[in-house]
């Protein structure tokens, strides 16, 4: 395991043009957890073995089609010292994102996955005591195409855990009903929440309306500017970012509620409360690819949400920063000052982790420090506390760059150690 420990000089303060040199106010150290996969897209974070600190989950692929796919976990001993586990390889799929949570009611947390290749939707069972033997694979669904992203919530207040999917290829987002034990064997009810999400990639659980129920979070790439030009209308590029209701019975339809439908090049946020005023906000990254959207447009964003709590009708877009191939952005509070900051990632040509200082009003500028550059094709980034220190973290993998550059094929994290 490398380390290399620095202070990040470079200050950009965004929206003023303005550069300069300082010492950056957290130092964080850079950690190599795992590296030589094949590809290697999607990490979580969740206490797999109970003891209290936080363990993390990865996949591994080897080989187009057929392919060997792996889906890893790595034992924390509470301090950051990881040990690879293996709870299911041999896959002949493409596993990618995926979320953790107990979907057996067994109070132990169970892993769900996306096999993006094959239309899969699978969820691996706690095995209990013997956590470094395999652990039972089960089918949610054989009928999401090319499966994107995977969430988990009791979306029909049973109390069970349900998930919900984004299918970039299908345009669809789904939801699959936790049938209980008796059920397991075949495939949850699917049902259908959208259609017409070109591209969908975007899918996060958030009570957009107040009312104790989770709504879902979605946004899609749409079509490319090479297909429709710069001009496309809505009805013609196929982009948005919108949130869908729960109705109550989430076998209703779920009313839409649109975000923006004018931007193009969704990829990767997460709804939350950014301006810590009682309601959820939103934070995207816009870009990945030119053929999205030209990269002078990829753009780390929050969507202001103006309607009193509960509402959510009524939205301001602020730009946080410029950033070549944005892919991911997540909140969390790394400063430790109160207010929630935003760490990003931005995929291959752009091949860069960073994070971005909220100046404490979110609608002012922010001030950008790059954690690595030149870690080619980083995709998913998330945060937690892995050595128990009570600071956030940050872990981002890097895949193999699609022909576009020679990914790193990683995961990394960076150890938050405060201000020095």
């Amino acid at each position: 395991m490398s380390r290399l420990v620095f202070v990040v000089s470079l200050l950009l303060f965004v929206g003023t043009g303005q550069t300069m040199r300082a010492a950056d106010p957290v130092r964080f150290t850079e950690i190599l957890i795992a590296d030589k996969y094949g590809y290697t897209f999607g990490s979580a974070a969740g206490d797999l073995d109970g003891d209290g600190d936080l363990d993390l989950t990865n996949v591994d692929i080897v080989g187009k089609k057929p392919s060997a796919a792996s889906l890893l976990w790595f034992q924390n001993d509470g301090r950051g010292n990881l040990q690879r586990h293996v709870i299911h390889d041999g896959e002949d799929g493409w596993l990618e994102r995926h979320a953790i949570g107990d979907l057996s009611g067994d109070k132990l947390p169970d892993v769900a996955v996306v096999s993006n290749r094959d239309g899969l939707l699978l969820w691996f069972e706690h095995p209990g005591r013997n956590l470094t033997g395999k652990w039972r694979r089960r089918v949610i669904s054989s009928e999401c195409s090319h499966a994107y992203d995977v969430v988990m919530a009791d979306l029909d207040g049973d109390g069970d855990l349900d998930a919900a999917t984004a299918g970039y290829t299908s345009h669809a987002a789904n939801w699959y009903e936790n049938p209980g034990r008796e059920g397991w064997d075949g495939n949850w009810p699917r049902h259908v929440l959208a259609e017409d999400l070109r591209e969908n990639r975007t899918i996060r659980v958030g009570d957009f309306s107040g009312d104790g129920k989770p709504d879902l979070l979605v946004a899609s790439v749409g079509v490319s500017y090479t297909a429709v030009g710069p001009e496309g209308k809505p009805e013609e590029h196929g982009a948005v970012t919108a949130w869908l209701e729960n109705p109550g019975d989430p076998k209703q339809p779920w009313p839409r509620h649109v975000i923006d439908e004018t931007s193009r090049g969704a990829i990767h946020g997460q709804p939350v409360d950014l301006d810590r005023d009682g309601d959820l906000d939103v934070v995207m990254a816009f870009g990945m690819r030119a053929e999205h959207i030209p990269e002078a447009q990829h753009q780390i964003v929050w969507y202001e949400n103006l309607g009193s709590p509960g509402e959510a009708r009524k939205w301001k877009r602020h730009v946080i920063a410029a950033f070549p191939c944005a892919f991911e952005a997540i909140a969390v509070d790394l400063d430790g000052d109160g207010d929630l900051d935003v760490a990003g990632t931005s995929w291959s040509k752009g091949d860069r982790v960073a994070w971005f200082e909220n100046s404490g009003d979110p609608r002012q500028s922010w001030k950008l420090h790059v954690l690595k550059e030149n870690f080619f094709a980083a995709n998913q980034i998330i945060a937690a506390d892995l050595n128990g220190d009570g600071r956030p973290d940050l872990i981002a993998t890097a895949d193999d760059g699609s022909g576009r550059v020679q990914g790193a094929n990683e995961i990394r994290w960076w150890r938050n150690d405060g201000r020095k």
